[in-house]
């Protein structure tokens, strides 16, 4: 029976010689992911990552923008711009993680300057860069002696660090809303640093923080890519405390900044009703969402919940809100439906996230998921989801 399912893995090119070339493909394989051999100095026209083999890489590539580029050697043998660096093989088998967060927050980064244009045209004014009060950061690691260096140096820059003795007692600093940066420094893929990495993001958080994942060389393949790709970051832990540091107090300082501008702007695109965006916004940041769907050959997937006149609107609005990643955007479609669209989202995703919030909200919820075509409209595609007998999924008797 054909079993192998490696043609579904993500692809990534891989730029080096044999024999190390051979040894490359298969570290990526046992990773999965599925790595295409590049041959010349020119890359393929996608968008797949790319692998750069410092050791063996002899020519100039073309090819290398508009996507992730990942280098593993010696850092000092190349001048190229990297968005991920491995120092050695071993760090192979966290590169899938590492890639979905990169693409992940690049994809966050997109909607938030989508956001910001589309707010423009109502009028909102660009929100400022400068953040309000100190940015605090809570860490979770047992036998990290180098703690004190690191706490210090973020000291110097005005930054808190304060450490938690326990995964419980980080759970509750986290619930009280007062850490922007949660660091987790596991010295054992079972510790508590593990235990919490593994369901910091269903842990119920007004205010998710930032989650840095302090990586140590050793468990790059004792922790699973699926509790790895929970973090928004990945620092190797190195004999470089102050790189360590510096890069602590940027993910501090953006959190903080994020933090103070995460409010939806007031005025004509919020919905006072239920604390959604109006119609009128979603309509424009949705033609928006489209054409960048285009541009990226990206999918888009809308979502329609149908509420009954047993619903408080306002109690809905604001769980659905709590379920959503910071890509997706719910807005109030009309008296009795509320959208969401999810960006650089497939059918199949949408569903997921439709049945999510059906779960939290009872089974007489109604809803319509779209994953936007070519020949949508705006008109059609908004028509569709409020057309009669939205699909309810039906539970089995059992």
């Amino acid at each position: 029976m054909l079993n192998d399912q490696r043609f579904d893995a993500p692809v990534i090119h891989v730029v080096s010689e044999s024999p190390r070339l051979e040894m490359l493909q298969t570290r990526l394989r046992q990773a999965g992911l599925r790595p295409v051999p590049v041959r010349g100095n020119y890359l393929p026209p996608d968008s797949a990552p790319a692998l750069i083999d410092n050791l063996t890489r002899r020519s100039t590539l073309e090819g290398l923008d508009n996507r992730l580029v990942v280098t593993i050697g010696k850092q000092g043998l190349s001048t190229l711009h990297s968005d991920i660096h491995l120092s050695d093989v071993g760090q192979i088998e966290s590169l899938p993680a590492r890639l979905a967060i990169r693409q992940r927050e690049s994809q966050r980064q997109r909607e938030i300057q989508l956001r910001a244009r589309t707010a423009e045209k109502f009028g909102s004014p660009t929100s400022t860069a400068t953040p309000i009060g100190k940015a605090r950061i809570l860490w979770l690691g047992q036998d990290a002696p180098f703690l004190n260096a690191i706490k210090s140096s973020l000291a110097d820059a005005k930054v808190t660090l304060v450490a938690a003795i326990s995964r419980l007692t980080a759970e509750d600093y986290l619930t009280s809303g007062q850490f922007q940066t949660l660091v987790l420094c596991p010295s054992h893929p079972t510790d508590e640093a593990a235990k919490l990495l593994t369901q910091v993001k269903s842990i119920h958080i007004v205010t998710p923080p930032r989650v840095v994942l302090l990586l140590r060389p050793e468990l790059s393949g004792q922790i699973s890519a699926e509790d790895m790709s929970n973090a928004d970051q990945i620092l190797d832990l190195t004999t470089d405390l102050e790189f360590i540091a510096h890069n602590l107090h940027a993910v501090s300082h953006e959190a903080l900044v994020e933090r103070d501008t995460h409010a939806a702007p007031r005025g004509m695109i919020e919905d006072q009703a239920t604390g959604l965006v109006s119609r009128e916004y979603l309509e424009s940041h949705l033609e928006a969402q489209m054409e960048q769907a285009d541009r990226l050959a990206t999918p888009l997937s809308v979502v329609a919940f149908s509420l009954s006149p047993q619903h408080d609107i306002r109690i809905v609005s604001t769980t659905i809100k709590s379920l959503l990643r910071d890509t997706d955007l719910a807005a109030r479609l009309d008296s009795t439906h509320i959208c969401i669209t999810l960006p650089e989202t497939a059918y199949r995703g949408a569903v997921v996230l439709a049945r999510r919030i059906e779960d939290v909200l009872g089974d007489n919820l109604s809803w319509r998921v779209i994953e936007r075509r070519r020949f949508h409209t705006l008109k059609t595609l908004l028509g569709g989801l409020t057309a009669k007998s939205p699909f309810t999924r039906q539970r089995s008797a059992s």
